[in-house]
């Protein structure tokens, strides 16, 4: 019951605490084009901040009835990644900077880590790729973006499979950090879902793949996280086959044509791009079928949880 708590707090804070935030970025010019409307209208970002603020409250209260480490490590390792992701909003860290930031903050994970794997000892070589792995999982969750409600939908339904998949084995903290990150996601896709009145920012998108990494390690649940997380995996290596390295700079916004998005020729591939390519789409259109994917993965990681 206390868990249901624990999560109706970390929705509320979110759903609460975001139009405020909105408002008060939009004040101070912290806002960012919607390539993807025919107006190009400006929306307000960094509301993701709303989502860490409603996360952390929600930790914080569980761990002050369970003082557990684990939980305490969510917190942290989410916070810090929040801060990346602030920093890096407001003054676009080098890819450099953001790879080191990124890993630094995973080496909190491997006091924390089992070596082993399908009951293999991996040794050393395991906790050497805890951070990496941590790293590749921030930049992920980040990447796959681009339209209203497409990250952040995407990550609700990651953090809820993770979260399941976490107490089918047995870990309460680890379905606690996962759940709390689902139901702030949750209230933030309220605001965020087309036609979007707010964006996550690097703060919103980069604390979900911290999360569900952190997730993954402390409830030991590396395989089916894999599962979870497939469609984010799928979506950097269409990017990086179709341009390699890609930046800021060298992304080719999608066309908007009669209300329908098209793939400009020669530009990158991506999960999203996948399917406009094979048929033009409204933007919901193209979204939803992400969130599918990345919804069959969930129920494939839950059901192989409750068989094995």
């Amino acid at each position: 019951m206390k868990m249901l708590q624990f999560f109706a707090a970390a929705f509320f804070v979110t759903f609460v605490l975001t139009p405020i935030l909105k408002n008060k970025l939009a004040e101070k010019g912290i806002t960012g084009i919607d390539l993807h409307k025919a107006e190009k209208v400006e929306i307000p970002e960094m509301g993701g901040i709303a989502v860490l603020l409603g996360f952390s409250i929600s930790i914080i209260a569980a761990y002050f009835f369970n003082p557990d480490s684990r939980l305490l490590l969510g917190l942290v390792v989410v916070m810090l990644i929040g801060l990346v992701g602030i920093v890096d909003g407001k003054r676009r860290l080098s890819a450099k900077q953001k790879v080191l930031a990124l890993s630094a903050v995973g080496l909190l994970l491997i006091p924390f880590a089992k070596p082993t794997l399908s009951g293999q000892d991996l040794g050393i070589l395991y906790l050497i790729f805890v951070p990496i792995f941590f790293m590749f999982a921030c930049n992920f969750t980040n990447m796959l973006a681009g339209f209203n409600g497409l990250e952040i939908g995407t990550g609700a339904i990651a953090s809820l499979g993770m979260a399941v998949v976490a107490y089918l084995n047995g870990s309460t903290e680890g379905a606690i950090i996962s759940g709390a990150m689902f139901f702030a996601l949750l209230a933030f896709l309220y605001y965020n879902r087309y036609p979007a009145s707010v964006f996550p920012g690097d703060v919103g998108t980069l604390i979900i793949g911290a999360a569900l990494f952190t997730t993954m390690i402390i409830s030991k649940i590396e395989l089916f996280g894999a599962i979870i997380l497939a469609p984010y995996i799928a979506d950097a290596a269409l990017k990086y086959l179709s341009v390699g390295v890609m930046t800021r700079e060298s992304q080719t916004p999608t066309e908007l044509r009669d209300g329908q998005l098209f793939v400009p020729a020669g530009s990158n591939m991506s999960l999203a791009r996948f399917f406009i390519r094979r048929k033009p789409l409204r933007e919901p259109e193209a979204v939803l079928r992400v969130w599918a994917v990345e919804a069959v993965c969930c129920v494939a990681a839950v059901g192989l949880a409750m068989w094995v």
